[in-house]
């Protein structure tokens, strides 16, 4: 008979290492999940900043517009209490009109 080189086989009875690379990648993307959650957390802040100067900025717009609206209001108003308290109130055709207001209206038109 001839020899035969013995082979031994292991059955899977190894015993799992765990090697230092996957944990230093593990450390590395931890900290690069921390970091980007921190970049991230500050663009909102700056974002919220933005928003609120802007509210803030369309509120004095829209202050100052409402001021303007409010100022040419009370001119119309103003131009309306004058004409109406320059000219008489019309009355109606069924009242009677004194004679001396009808002397009066006479003498405006003239002739």
């Amino acid at each position: 008979p001839t020899a035969s080189p013995i082979v031994r086989r292991r059955k899977g009875k190894e015993v799992m290492v765990e090697s230092d690379t996957p944990k230093k990648k593990k450390k590395l993307q931890e900290q690069i999940d921390a970091q980007v959650a921190r970049e991230l957390e500050e663009q909102l802040e700056r974002e919220d900043m933005r928003m609120n100067e802007q509210i803030a900025r369309d509120a004095e717009e829209e202050a100052e517009r409402a001021k303007r609206q409010g100022i040419i209001l009370e001119k119309e108003q103003a131009k309306k209490q004058k004409l109406s308290e320059e000219a008489p109130e019309s009355k109606t055709p069924t009242e009677e009109v004194s004679e001396d207001k009808t002397k009066e209206m006479m003498q405006l038109v003239p002739v």
